[in-house]
C-alpha cells in the first residue's frame, strides 16, 4: 500500500528477511513455499543435513561486520571522542556476539557435536546446551533481523549523526562507492586514448576536477556521469549503481521486479568496469572456485541472476564489499518472493533466469 513503510520478518526456516504482508489474515511464517516445505520434511526427518546448512546463518552476519568495523576504523582514524570510539565497539561487539550464536547453529546443522563446540568455545558441553540452544539462537537472530531491517527503511539520502554507527557505516560505504565510480570512468578513459586535456575541451570541466574525479576525491553529478560515460563510448546505466551509493541514496524496499534485477545488474557490471574489465578466467581464480567461468559470463551478461553466495563471491571478487551490495541483491529476492505469494507457481523475472538463493 503507498505510504505504508513494508515489515520485514525472518524466515523460519532460512532466516532470511522477507517483506511480510499487511492486514489482515494469518502472517506468514516462511519467505516462499519451498522454505515451508522444507521445514515440513524437516519435522519429518527427511530432510538431508547438508540441505539444511546450504545457507550459512554466519555469513550475512560476517558481512556486515566488514562494514561497522570499517566504521570504527573510520572512527580512530578521523580521531573522534572516546565516548563515540566506544560506541562504535559496542556496536561490533554486539554483533560479533550475534555471530558467535550463527557459527554454532550452521555448526550443528552440519552434525558438529555439543562436545567439539563446547572445545572450539572454550566451555563446557552443558554451557554450549545452555547458551547456544536452537530455539534461542533463532530467536535471537529474528530479533537482529528487525534491528537491520528498520536501518534500512529510509528511501532518501541518509547523513549521519553523532554517534551514528550505521549511518557511518552507510557513509564508508558511499566513500567506497565514489572511488569505484572513478575508477570506472578513469578505465573507460583509458580505453578512450582521449588525454585529460581533450577532455576538459569538450566537456568545459576542468583538467583538475576531471582528475579528480578519476582518483575518487571527487563526485560528479548525474549529468557530469553521463557526459563522461558517452564520450568514452561508455554505458552510463552500467554506472548508476555506483553513483547512487556515492551519493548515498538508498534505494526505496520496493521495485518492480525488471527494475530490482537493473540495479543489481547494473551494480554488478559498474564493479567489473571499475576493475578494468577483467576476462572472465581472472575474475573465476579471484573467487578461488566460487563461480565457474560460464557463471561469470552469464551474471554479467544480465542472462542469470546469481544467489547470494554467488554474488558475494563475484563482488568479492572484482574488489567490492558484498554488504554494499546486498541491499540491492534483497530487492530482487523479496521482489519476487511477493509475486509469488500466494504462488500460481515457479515464476522467473523478465528476460533472466534465477538462480536460487
Amino acid at each position: 500500500m503507498a505510504g505504508t513503510s513494508p515489515r520485514y520478518d525472518s524466515c523460519r526456516y532460512c532466516q532470511e528477511r522477507f517483506t511480510q504482508r499487511s492486514g489482515p489474515g494469518r502472517k506468514r511464517e516462511y519467505c516462499s513455499i519451498d522454505c515451508r516445505r522444507k521445514e515440513q520434511r524437516k519435522r519429518d526427518g527427511r530432510l538431508e543435513r547438508q540441505e539444511h546448512s546450504a545457507l550459512p546463518l554466519g555469513r550475512r552476519i560476517a558481512e556486515d561486520l566488514q562494514a561497522l568495523a570499517a566504521a570504527l576504523l573510520e572512527a580512530e582514524y578521523d580521531g573522534r571522542p572516546v565516548k563515540e570510539l566506544l560506541r562504535c565497539a559496542d556496536e561490533v561487539a554486539r554483533e560479533v556476539d550475534y555471530y558467535r550464536a550463527a557459527a554454532v547453529q550452521d555448526a550443528r546443522n552440519q552434525g558438529v557435536s555439543w562436545e567439539q563446540v563446547a572445545e572450539a568455545a572454550r566451555v563446557s558441553a552443558t554451557t554450549a546446551r545452555t547458551r547456544w540452544p536452537e530455539s534461542r539462537v533463532k530467536e535471537r537472530l529474528k530479533r537482529r533481523a528487525g534491528e537491520r531491517a528498520a536501518v534500512r527503511q529510509p528511501s532518501a539520502p541518509l547523513m549521519p549523526g553523532p554517534g551514528d554507527t550505521e549511518g557511518k557505516a552507510l557513509s564508508q560505504a558511499a566513500e567506497r562507492a565514489s572511488v569505484k565510480l572513478g575508477s570506472a570512468l578513469s578505465y573507460l578513459h583509458r580505453a578512450s586514448g582521449l588525454t585529460v586535456r581533450e577532455v576538459a575541451d569538450q566537456t568545459s570541466l576542468s583538467p583538475s576536477y576531471i582528475s579528480r574525479i578519476f582518483s575518487g576525491e571527487r563526485t560528479p553529478t548525474w549529468p557530469v556521469v553521463c557526459t563522461l560515460a558517452e564520450l568514452f563510448d561508455g554505458d552510463p546505466a552500467e554506472l548508476s549503481a555506483l553513483f547512487e551509493s556515492a551519493h548515498g541514496l538508498v534505494p526505496p524496499g520496493r521495485h518492480a521486479i525488471p527494475d530490482a534485477v537493473a540495479r543489481l545488474q547494473a551494480a554488478l557490471r559498474g564493479l567489473h568496469l571499475a576493475a578494468g574489465r577483467p576476462q572472465f578466467g581472472v575474475v573465476r581464480r579471484a573467487a578461488r572456485g566460487a563461480l565457474s567461468t560460464q557463471a561469470i559470463s552469464e551474471i554479467l551478461g544480465g542472462e542469470m541472476i546469481p544467489g547470494w553466495e554467488q554474488t558475494a563471491a563475484l563482488v568479492t571478487a572484482l574488489g567490492g564489499w558484498p554488504a554494499d551490495v546486498r541491499p540491492l541483491w534483497e530487492a530482487v529476492h523479496y521482489t519476487f518472493l511477493l509475486c509469488l505469494d500466494p504462488p500460481e507457481g515457479p515464476g522467473q523475472p523478465p528476460a533472466a533466469r534465477s538462480e536460487s538463493p
